[in-house]
């Protein structure tokens, strides 16, 4: 005999928002005159910690470590002279080596680093060019530099240790991050979107968002609501100057706005507003029962969720086994299918389900 299985038992739940208040009538007329309100809340990355005693300057004065000067970057112009585009600067190495390590930064980045930590020997200007950072300001830059290298999986991802993370090696970065979304709604006016996240530090091979690059898929446009990833670098010191320009107020901490407005720009909340609204519209036209102004309600989209792999194969095996129960049933009753849902008729008749759909 077989077993029974709900089709709808192994899906994955969203997160249960809060039930809106109950408004007055007075209040829900105010509410529709009132904009759109937004909440994006959650953090994307984290800089780890690192706790550099401060140098003296007469110990900064004496310090001796090779240059690395072969990732240097200039401006060539046409009467072959060269300006610095960048800066060559120097910390510790986070990971624990002894070495000095010698990178570029941007000016940009430098410049905002001086206005956080512009004080008490932060910055030692070497005389071969190289900017040696210290105290509070290399604490900072190693902590973000041995989050990238460890938390994001930079060092390992770089199998074959060219210092760049080239095709197929950027599926071990962990850098995918899960995707909440729900939001209030008078009638057709969408009163707050709340975006938020989930799990964090995931890998990218993982995460439905960044499959199309690892494909040949030419026509994936990255939706601002349904992002997984922030844009990332190839090498770990551009990716370094990168989070350090994302971390806008220099705080340890890239949160979902800060990504969000790195690459989708500083109207991002008007985006994910306007997206939503165009979501809630096609919502109302398949549901008309939802359009109801007396009173404030939810709408949970769901979560966009990173399985593991060992989930993954579980849930697989999951549907599998419900799809031959079905199938059982259906061998048996023609009529087996009559009270289902369209949605659960399609997994029914299919047995599988796509995981990253």
């Amino acid at each position: 005999m077989g077993i029974s299985i709900s089709p709808s038992t192994f899906r994955i739940e969203p997160h249960q928002s809060m039930t809106p208040k109950v408004y007055t009538n007075d209040e829900l007329q105010q509410l529709k005159k009132e904009p759109t309100k937004i909440s994006v809340e959650g953090d994307v990355y984290r800089s780890s910690s690192a706790n550099f005693k401060k140098l003296t300057l007469d110990e900064l004065q004496h310090e001796k470590f090779a240059v690395n000067t072969s990732k240097h970057t200039y401006i060539t112009h046409s009467d072959g002279s060269t300006d610095d585009l960048n800066q060559l600067v120097a910390i510790r190495d986070p990971m624990g080596t002894g070495e000095v390590l010698t990178f570029d930064l941007s000016k940009k980045t430098i410049d905002s680093l001086k206005e956080k930590f512009g004080d008490s020997n932060n910055f030692f200007e070497r005389k071969d060019g190289v900017l040696r950072l210290n105290g509070a300001a290399e604490n900072f830059v190693a902590g973000w530099m041995k989050d990238i290298r460890q938390n994001r999986n930079y060092d390992k991802a770089d199998t074959d240790r060219n210092g760049r993370i080239e095709g197929d090696e950027a599926q071990s970065l962990t850098i995918g991050f899960e995707r909440q979304r729900d939001y209030d709604y008078l009638g057709k006016k969408v009163v707050q979107v709340n975006a938020a996240m989930g799990a964090n530090y995931q890998s990218l091979d993982r995460t439905p968002d960044a499959h199309h690059l690892f494909e040949t898929d030419t026509t994936y446009h990255r939706n601002i609501t349904t992002s997984q990833y922030t844009e990332f670098e190839n090498t770990v010191e551009k990716e370094l100057d990168h989070t350090l320009q994302m971390d806008a107020n220099l705080d340890g901490t890239v949160t979902l706005a800060e990504g969000l407005s790195d690459e989708f720009g500083s109207n991002y909340r008007q985006q994910i507003i306007d997206n939503t609204q165009e979501f809630h519209e096609d919502l109302l036209e398949d549901h008309a029962e939802l359009n109801d102004e007396s009173r404030l309600q939810n709408y949970d989209i769901g979560l966009y969720s990173i399985l593991s792999k060992d989930n993954e194969k579980t849930q697989q095996e999951v549907f599998h086994q419900q799809g031959l129960y079905l199938k059982e049933q259906m061998s048996q009753n023609p009529d087996f299918l009559s009270g289902m849902s369209t949605l659960n008729t399609f997994d029914a008749n299919n047995a599988k389900i796509d995981m990253y759909g």
